[in-house]
């Protein structure tokens, strides 16, 4: 190296000014293979010799001349222009290498040691012997490593905070610029020695983590400033894609049993903003490439029918409704008994709107979803669209007038129905009935009697009962005969349907199992519904075969219950196959039963469709076998058929065809109003002023996510 006499070897990265705190110890080959992957790494590497005063053999032109003290300390004096430093280093370390590099900035050293990393696997993704940053699922146990890449300054700033929350340290950013960034732990008091300093690298242009000091001597702290709102609402993206509707009190329980520190319910309010802000950009991009989600269901179940409306403007397509009936949704309703429930619910996205569906019954009296559809708002219009194509895909308008239709009186719904199908036949839900009911004339008493009401079979029961409504309350029996019974009482039903439900149960099981997939963008609503039903369709295809009976699980269950009551009966023969039904306590109530014409005079027979007690008595009699007189809607080979179409599976967005329609923009935000009687409104103000004169009118934040102010009405969180 042209000196005689070294007594001691030290090196630098070259990133700043010589300090005592920048040199590195070089004693052995393995330091100096190491300076010599610094140097072909960083461009530079600078090499400092102590030894014994004297002429060197020869010196590079090194406009930075250096002396040394006693006690080993480097001086060196730099002249320069331009707030630069040249040097050229030759070093002998198993054969000639030459490092040319060049200092274009300073930075001051850190006053601790440097910790180094000694791993050199040749499989590192990164640069030479130096691996690239990947966050990890947790930082806690994270070791530092010196010579770490980050392709961006954000991965590190993300990388320290997250380290600092998880591990509860208080770690503070002293220097943020182009060029670098300094951490430091302020716990302790400040004295703390944890420090870390990431320095960008122009050549590679990613940043290099230069030096780290990983050990603490400071205690877990609980208040974090590093958890801001901002950082929090990534955290939060996953849980609230998911449940869209979580309160923010929820949230704050969540995020303090994590990571166990304070977090502000002002911090978690934001947070949650973000996050919602992050999530409803998929809302609208989603609604670009609804075309696309079309035409992928086409071309996955052909046969399908999928209906884009859209509203066309100057420029753009706004979107208006979406609907979709499956090829197999389309194929089972064939095996299936003639009765639909119709039903509608909210969309709790960003853009709101309704869902609307259309629900059969399969042959063990569980729920066959058909077909369902996206719409703005629930009115006459688009229940008139939606059924439009839903007679369309059941057969058109004759065999979709034989067809028994339930619903819980949406808005729109029975004009628009009774115009497509005059006449057809109608039943509202009695559990809706009611729910309008007690709002008026609450009581138990009326709730027994209503029902006892339904599920009369013949008239003249209805209206004895009616009788004792009326006694009861005058009022309560004038709102009741306004709807005509045929639309909720078994005794005006006909045996149409083969049903005699008096609940919209089918549509309301279908839509709590869908109430997750509401909130969340269009096509990955419709996805999740049709993934749903694909997995259905399967499970049910698969089940039944374990099943040995000839009949449906559920409506074996259902007979045998019948054929154990018929020990209270007692038949008694009149002619052919026509029997008169007593009970056995001779005093009670007698049905004629007539087996040739499927008909009991209670009627359960006719509206079920499954034998009632009374003629499976008479049956008995004549050794009739009576799953003979079973309905094939309700046998497992029928059931079968209902689940033998396949719903296929869909590609992932990203190799989708893309259509040539233009891009669709989401509907336009719709105020809702709410709409409050004088008893309502009263309470309301009532409860706002208790809470007012309590704390000022907010809502505790532990009650909800949001208050509201009395004196303006608006909401704060």
């Amino acid at each position: 190296m042209g000196y005689v006499n070294v007594k001691e070897l030290w090196y630098s990265l070259g990133c700043g000014p010589v300090l005592e705190d920048c040199l590195e110890p070089l004693s052995d080959d393995k330091g100096a293979c190491h300076v010599v992957n610094i140097a072909m790494l960083n461009g530079e590497a600078h090499l400092y010799a102590i030894h014994m005063v004297c002429e060197p053999e020869y010196v590079l032109e090194l406009e930075a001349v250096g002396t040394v003290e006693p006690q080993g300390v480097v001086e060196v004096q730099t002249e320069t222009a331009n707030d630069g430093v040249e040097a050229h280093v030759q070093a002998d370390v198993e054969g000639q290498v030459e490092v040319e590099g060049e200092v274009e900035g300073h930075e001051d050293a850190e006053e601790d040691g440097v910790v180094e990393s000694d791993n050199t696997d040749d499989d590192r993704d990164g640069y030479g012997d130096f691996g690239v940053f990947s966050m990890p699922k947790s930082m806690e146990q994270y070791k530092w490593e010196v010579g770490t890449y980050f392709l961006e300054k954000k991965d590190f700033i993300e990388a320290i905070k997250t380290y600092g929350v998880e591990n509860g340290r208080k770690l503070k950013v002293y220097k943020n610029d182009k060029r670098r960034v300094r951490v430091k732990c302020s716990g302790a008091k400040g004295k703390c020695p944890w420090n870390a300093y990431c320095a960008y690298k122009t050549v590679e242009k990613t940043w290099q983590l230069r030096k780290i000091v990983d050990k603490h001597t400071c205690s877990r702290e609980f208040n974090i400033r590093l958890m801001t709102s901002k950082w929090l609402s990534g955290r939060l993206e996953k849980t609230i894609k998911e449940n869209p509707n979580i309160n923010l009190y929820n949230i704050h329980n969540k995020v303090s049993k994590k990571w166990n520190i304070g977090v502000s319910p002002s911090t978690t309010c934001r947070a949650k903003t973000i996050a919602i802000k992050q999530i409803e950009g998929d809302f609208k991009e989603q609604y670009k490439r609804v075309y696309d989600y079309a035409n992928e269901l086409l071309r996955s179940n052909p046969g399908s029918t999928v209906k884009v409306h859209v509203e066309p403007n100057e420029e753009t397509r706004i979107f208006k409704r979406l609907y979709v009936c499956l090829k197999a949704c389309k194929d089972n309703f064939v095996s299936c008994r003639p009765i639909i429930g119709l039903d509608g619910s909210f969309l709790k996205g960003k853009y709101g709107g309704e869902l609307l569906t259309a629900v059969a019954r399969d042959g063990n009296d569980q729920m066959c979803p058909l077909a369902y559809a996206v719409v703005e708002v629930e009115n006459e219009d688009n229940w008139g669209w939606f059924l439009e194509l839903l007679i369309d895909d059941l057969g058109g308008v004759e065999l979709s007038s034989k067809i028994t239709y339930v619903s819980d009186q949406q808005k729109g719904l029975l004009p628009a129905l009774q115009e497509l199908l005059p006449g057809v036949e109608q039943r509202f839900s009695v559990r809706h009935i009611y729910a309008n009911l007690r709002k008026r004339f609450p009581g138990q008493i009326l709730k027994r009697l209503l029902w006892k009401a339904a599920t009369s079979t013949h008239p003249q029961a209805w209206e004895a009962t009616m009788r004792e409504i009326k006694d009861v309350n005058p009022d309560a029996f004038k709102y009741l005969v306004t709807i005509p019974p045929r639309f909720w009482s078994r005794s005006r039903f006909t045996g149409q349907a083969i049903c005699d439900t008096l609940v919209n149960n089918m549509s309301e099981a279908f839509n709590s199992v869908i109430l997750h997939a509401r909130g969340k963008p269009i096509i990955t609503m419709m996805e999740e519904i049709r993934l749903y039903l694909m997995k259905r369709w399967a499970t049910n295809r698969q089940k039944i075969t374990t099943s040995e009976s000839s009949l449906c699980p559920k409506i074996k269950n259902r007979f045998e219950k019948e054929l154990q009551l018929t020990k209270y009966w007692i038949p008694s023969w009149s002619g052919l196959r026509i029997f008169e039904v007593r009970h056995t306590s001779m005093i009670s109530e007698k049905y004629v039963v007539d087996i040739d014409k499927f008909e009991c005079s209670c009627r359960k027979w006719t509206l079920t469709g499954i034998p009632c007690c009374h003629a499976l008595a008479a049956m008995t009699f004549l050794n009739i076998n009576g799953q003979d007189h079973v309905p094939h809607w309700f046998t497992k080979s029928t059931y079968q058929e209902t689940y033998t179409p396949i719903i296929y599976p869909v590609n992932d967005p990203e190799i989708w065809e893309i259509t040539s329609h233009p891009d669709v923009l989401p509907p336009p935000k719709r105020n809702k109003v709410a709409v409050f009687s004088k008893s309502d409104l009263s309470a309301h103000i009532g409860v706002f002023y208790k809470i007012r004169k309590k704390n000022n009118g907010v809502l505790d934040f532990k009650g909800d996510s949001k208050g509201t102010d009395c004196r303006r009405g608006d909401s704060c969180c």
